[in-house]
């Protein structure tokens, strides 16, 4: 005893220090790998940050793309009305309907005017649109645009100015941009030293708003990001809230949340971006859409110079240094973390997925032996079971082969002479003069007779049954009929024969003759089960691509030890029984490739249920 103690406690000991080395072992696990999930988390945050400011730049980029794109447009809108200048100047009126057809068509690009100035700087017509009520002030032409104008070297150049303020007759202000292009015809006024003759200058007023509104619309980076345009003074021209537009940048912001420094943002904006710089970067907003607060925002934002004429050496812009555009594309620094947080989450899923694995896998192990000894023990009782139905099927079917056998004889040998000693035996009734007695005696020989050749039907019917002329039909309708036709038999013997017919139960293909044969033997079968009334219910029912019809009994049930055996022929309990009733049955059951099952237990009834394919 001492000694299976001192077992018992060393096992104990051994089973702790496993124990513990195993706490100890995962808790180091533990930390390095949570330790390990913060660092990745932080490197993978700073790998899509600097991709997401990637990817909004490329967008700011393409913004600025579109401007340019735009503005080469106009410039090449006013190259071409000069040399439309040079055909129609000799017929005055022909180039006023010109320019007012040409107004017609290019407001709808965002030019407000087009004016045409002498060449002293005098404004000769004016063209805007027809249904405008207000129109700009018919102010004269700065001397430095004339004197740009009569510039010989200019002759095909177009000058960009920067955005102006013009005054409107009503007296309101707009900031607007020209596009001045000169104009020139042959004459003797104003001769140019290589001959030409300077005529005026040709100004577009263009709305730098609607420019970079089209450039900006339904432009969203990420999912709540977006984008604005500055001028060369940092007033919005383009942002997400109108409100903004016609600010300072800076001013409306403070003016919004007055409690953030913005001094970030404002360093980007000036010692960069209009200094002709691009990048990315973030800065502190006091606001994002309809949040109110402090928040940190990614930035991308790329100049726009004015630059990529089509034609270079064309274009000249005014005060080259500063006449710049700038394009900012704005997002909270929350989505991305957003989305790296998921991104933790699983990948601290699949971390803790990996310690669980580490620490339970000898449990795993285990288990896996269990359950394969389990499978393994399944696999075989079924195999089993396959052996023992493959061995029943081939018992089977030897009985019915010697079955055959005996029923060709005995058909061969019996049926002449029953029939010889049936026909005499009636006609020995016939006379008069036999007592009582014997004709009692006759009567019993007819019976018998009678009873041999059912038997004889029977055998037949097993042994060379009709393969089933199978017809898709409605078994409820075949269930009422048998039933209506066993019905008053049953109520004679005190018996309540029910039906419970499910709606809509498919068609199914079946013999109608062999079917009814089936469903009267299990009814007549289940009639003789019950001694002094009951109750027999026949239901019917779908399960998928299969439709059941059981005949339930309320009689005395069978006997387990008998139970197996009842569809083998010549298997029976009743006294003059053939026993081949439920073998028939199961035979056409079989024919049809459906299946007969049967439950019962002594004194709680027995229910028989067949069950037949809806497709063969």
């Amino acid at each position: 005893m001492p000694m299976n103690n001192f077992f018992h406690r060393l096992s104990q000991l051994q089973t702790r220090t496993v124990v513990a080395t195993i706490l100890l072992v995962t808790l180091l696990l533990s930390v390095g790998l949570f330790s390990l999930w913060l660092w990745s988390g932080k490197k993978i945050e700073n790998v899509i940050t600097e991709q997401f400011n990637e990817q909004q730049l490329m967008l700011a980029r393409k913004i600025a793309e579109n401007v340019e794109t735009y503005v080469d447009f106009l410039e090449l809108l006013a190259v071409t009305y000069t040399q439309e200048f040079l055909v129609e100047a000799v017929f005055p009126e022909h180039l006023d309907t010109f320019f007012k057809l040409q107004l017609e068509y290019v407001q709808a690009f965002g030019i407000l005017a087009i004016k045409h100035y002498d060449a002293h700087g005098k404004m000769v017509a004016m063209y805007t649109a027809s249904k405008t009520p207000v129109r700009p002030t018919a102010a004269p032409l700065a001397p430095d645009r004339v004197a740009w104008g009569q510039d010989e070297a200019n002759r095909h150049a177009v000058f960009l100015e920067q955005i102006f303020s013009l005054e409107y007759t009503d007296g309101s202000k707009r900031q607007v941009m020209g596009v001045l292009a000169p104009l020139y015809r042959d004459g003797n006024a104003l001769k140019t030293p290589s001959g030409g003759t300077f005529a005026g200058l040709l100004q577009l007023i263009v709305d730098p708003r609607f420019i970079a509104g089209m450039a900006t619309k339904e432009v969203r980076s990420g999912q709540t990001g977006y984008a604005w345009i500055i001028d060369h003074q940092g007033t919005f021209l383009a942002h997400y809230e109108e409100s903004f537009i016609g600010q300072n940048h800076i001013a409306v912001r403070r003016q919004r949340n007055p409690d953030i420094s913005f001094a970030r943002i404002d360093e980007i904006v000036n010692q960069r971006l209009l200094q002709g710089q691009e990048g990315v970067d973030y800065y502190l907003s006091g606001w994002h859409r309809d949040k109110i607060g402090q928040i940190k925002k990614l930035l991308a934002y790329t100049p726009i110079t004015f630059q990529r004429s089509m034609k270079r050496g064309i274009v000249q812009v005014e005060n080259p240094g500063q006449n710049l555009w700038g394009v900012g594309v704005a997002a909270p620094v929350d989505e991305v973390a957003g989305l790296v947080e998921r991104l933790q989450w699983d990948q601290g899923l699949i971390i803790g997925s990996l310690l669980l694995f580490l620490v339970g896998i000898s449990c795993l192990l285990i288990g896996a032996a269990y359950s394969w000894n389990r499978v393994l023990s399944h696999e075989v009782a079924e195999k089993a079971e396959e052996l023992r139905r493959s061995h029943e099927r081939l018992l089977r079917s030897e009985r019915f082969a010697a079955v055959g056998e005996a029923a060709a004889y005995v058909s061969h040998e019996i049926k002449n002479p029953l029939m010889v000693i049936g026909g005499f035996a009636q006609q020995l009734k016939r006379n008069p003069e036999l007592s009582p007695t014997a004709l009692t005696k006759l009567q019993l020989i007819s019976d018998e007779v009678k009873r041999l050749e059912n038997f004889l039907g029977e055998l037949r019917d097993f042994t060379r049954p009709a393969p089933p002329a199978k017809k898709e039909a409605d078994l409820n309708d075949l269930v009422s009929q048998v039933t209506a036709m066993m019905h008053d038999a049953a109520k004679d013997m005190g018996i309540s024969l029910i039906t419970r017919l499910a709606d809509n139960l498919p068609q199914v293909p079946f013999d109608m003759n062999q079917m009814k044969q089936v469903l009267i033997n299990l009814i007549k079968n289940a009639m003789e089960a019950i001694e002094g009334g009951g109750t027999i219910t026949v239901t019917t029912e779908s399960r998928g691509d299969q439709v059941a019809v059981s005949v339930h009994d309320t009689g005395k049930g069978i006997a387990p030890e008998i139970l197996p055996n009842i569809f083998n022929p010549f298997f029976t309990t009743k006294k003059s029984g053939t026993g081949l009733g439920l073998a028939v049955i199961n035979k056409i059951i079989e024919d049809h490739h459906g299946s007969i099952t049967v439950a019962s237990a002594p004194g709680q009834g027995t229910t028989f249920t067949v069950i037949l394919p809806c497709r063969q």
